[in-house]
């Protein structure tokens, strides 16, 4: 074991937006922690006197917008942002805390309404020819060429998980069968879109980085407020840029998505300021030929003085002649109000006038469900005209990207039911991405690695999907260290391991399982889904002492189906095994395998020469009756503060419930 005596730690802080070094700071009583799905904690201090003035501390370690990378022998071993910071008069000392850059998606919030996959669709009919499925739906599918599909209770010879390779018609798709030729009707077949687990997770990190910019709502009932509008009064475009001015000051900011409506020439849609030349005035990208400045009528505002609404379409009746055509738009404010005891909120939004009666009136569809008969209205104002429409809420494109890259773009091959967040909800990213990834069938973990690329010199995040080895373990026999790659990390005591100790506990263990789930239309004295698994091999242990019954139960929202609940509590079974055994393990730093030459997730294995292990090992607690073989979890890194190393390494181990049948 190769001993590193020459240890250098350097700490660079960055701008958070922008990635640029900003500082390079000497923190003491530095500890760091690197860990899977949640994020790893950093901890260190810098005397804040004279000396360090140069530094610019108080600013450089700004909590909220300040990115920190550890630098460990020209190696980037930890990156995360700085959250809090704390100072001592008494001392002097500023005290800085900061998490790893996976923190940033629990401060992120889905602010607008995802849906991944498709609600369920009827199938009118289906045909297999010459190695050709095709599918007739009921209505409308929306699917395109690429997506998965998964079509239910139809025919054996379409039924399960296909991908489109042609779509012939709006109603019509296409797919590759092996299946025998066929055909019919369908009376009770449905089908529905896919979505991969991991492509379903690298686009909540893409929608965190551009605050969900480019998606439109729905309808106007589930867009939070508030909403604001630029009277656009010219407009001019010069070398794929478009000028917009305004008739007064605007509160639009750079990286801002905006909506220009019926300024024309093409440069309508969802857009993103790239400057503000100043409170008039907007600037955007948008590939074209150049347009001299021409001149705009801007926001017109008229007064609503009627509304009426029969079988869902609207009609608006102005105080005057509005000189407005088919397909333009409108905005209405200040039209609902409280009708027949209920809040009447079919009228105010953003429409389409798909009819004009008169010249003071107009016509549009509505989502309204109940008829209004024509009634008076005070206040309400109708806009017309040319304008920009961006909301206080956002989008903020330049603000919530941090540069957080993926590593690739491979699929797991696994799906899930249809995931629908709304708006309302306000759930953070962070909080989706760790429960998702851990219920999931196949289940995976994901980090934000970080490097220094000296060719560039910058720091890069790399967002790293990690698939979890959910395989059997081969029949009558486990797996070796080296198909576990665990050959290659090892940590032996006496030698690189410092401090060892095991702590067993029947506590939280389990030898039966329940998993109940829920079917959330069931009123609270109707019976919910559940299922349980014993551990028969404990039970009726053929090597030892049998187990008594030992329950634990755990909780699943939204799940239904009992197999798939008693697939789960197979798998919490086979993590609660008796005796949960705990390993606490601290190792040298600065001896083989240093730090950043492993990661979490990663095996390893564990030699203790030692008589207790050795029981255990000749116990039926392991697998192995010569080593111990354990999944790093998590690990933290404690570096002193003098030229004296080694740093201290402390290991937070876990077992695969596969891998490890024997033992926990």
């Amino acid at each position: 074991m190769a001993l590193q005596t020459s240890v250098e730690y350097r700490y660079f802080l960055t701008d958070l937006l922008t990635n640029s070094v900003i500082s390079e700071i000497p923190f003491k009583s530095v500890s760091y922690q690197r860990v899977n799905r949640r994020a790893g904690e950093f901890s260190g201090d810098i005397p804040f006197i004279e000396a360090t003035k140069g530094l610019d501390i108080y600013e450089a370690t700004m909590p909220g917008r300040t990115g920190l990378y550890v630098m460990r022998n020209q190696v980037c071993v930890w990156g995360g942002i700085i959250w809090s910071r704390s100072y001592s008069v008494e001392s002097k000392t500023l005290s800085v805390s900061a998490s790893e850059f996976t923190s940033y998606f629990y401060h992120r919030n889905l602010w607008q309404t995802l849906q991944y996959g498709s609600e369920f669709i009827g199938i009118a009919s289906y045909a297999v020819s010459s190695g050709v499925g095709t599918i007739t739906t009921e209505v409308p599918h929306g699917f395109v060429v690429g997506q998965k599909v998964k079509i239910t209770f139809t025919s054996p010879i379409v039924d399960g998980v296909q991908t489109i390779t042609a779509v012939p018609a709006a109603n019509q798709y296409q797919f590759t069968t092996a299946s025998a030729n066929g055909s019919g009707p369908s009376t009770s077949g449905a089908c529905r879109s896919l979505v991969d687990t991991y492509d379903f997770a690298r686009d909540l990190v893409y929608r965190v980085a551009t605050d969900l910019g480019g998606i439109n709502f729905a309808n106007e009932v589930i867009k939070p407020a508030k909403e604001l509008q630029g009277s656009v009064i010219s407009k001019r475009r010069s070398a794929g840029v478009v000028t917009l001015r305004t008739a007064s000051a605007h509160e639009a900011v750079p990286g801002q998505e905006i909506e220009v409506v019926e300024v024309g020439s093409g440069l309508d849609g969802l857009h993103v300021i790239t400057e503000i030349p100043d409170s008039t005035t907007v600037r955007y990208e948008l590939s074209g030929a150049d347009l001299a400045e021409a001149s705009l009528s801007g926001i017109r505002s008229l007064n609503v003085v009627q509304k009426q609404l029969v079988d869902n379409v609207a009609t608006i009746t102005l105080d005057r002649a509005h000189g407005a055509a088919v397909g333009q738009t409108v905005i209405l404010d200040g039209v609902d109000a409280f009708y027949t005891g209920r809040l009447d909120t079919t009228f105010n939004g953003r429409f389409t006038i798909t009819g004009i009666p008169s010249a003071t009136s107009f016509t549009f569809v509505s989502g309204g469900i109940l008829n209004v008969g024509a009634s008076a209205v005070a206040g309400g104002i109708a806009t017309f005209g040319s304008k920009f429409i961006y909301g206080d809420f956002g989008s903020f494109t330049s603000n919530a990207d941090i540069g957080i890259l993926f590593e690739n773009l491979t699929q797991s091959g696994s799906y899930q039911d249809t995931q629908i967040f709304r708006g309302f909800e306000q759930r953070s990213v962070g909080e989706v991405l760790e429960t998702y990834s851990n219920t999931v069938e196949g289940g995976f973990e994901y980090r934000v690695d970080c490097d220094y690329d000296f060719d560039t010199a910058q720091f890069t995040r790399t967002f790293k999907i990690l698939p979890i080895d959910r395989s059997e373990s081969p029949a009558g026999a486990v797996y070796t260290a080296e198909e576990l790659g665990a050959d290659q990390i090892v940590f032996e005591y006496p030698g690189n391991i410092s401090t060892f100790s095991i702590e067993e506990s029947a506590e939280d263990a389990a030898t039966r399982f329940f998993v109940v789930g829920s079917i959330e239309d069931l009123n609270d004295a109707a019976s919910q889904p559940y299922a349980g698994a014993s551990a028969k091999d404990l039970l009726d242990n053929k090597t030892g002492r049998s187990w008594p019954i030992l329950d634990q139960v755990e909780t699943l929202d939204k799940i239904e189906d009992e197999l798939t609940l008693y697939s789960y509590a197979k798998d919490y079974l086979y993590e609660s095994r008796p005796p949960i055994g705990k390993y606490s393990i601290t190792v040298n730093g600065s001896l083989a395998p240093i730090i950043g030459s492993y990661f979490p997730g990663e095996w390893c294995s564990i030699i203790i020469d030692d008589e207790f292990v050795r029981q255990r090992l000749a116990n039926d607690q392991e697998p192995r009756d010569d080593i111990l073989i354990r999944k790093i979890g998590s690990y933290t890194v404690t570096v002193p503060d003098s030229p004296t190393f080694p740093e201290s390494v402390q290991l937070e181990l876990v077992t695969d419930w596969k891998v490890d049948q024997s033992g926990n």
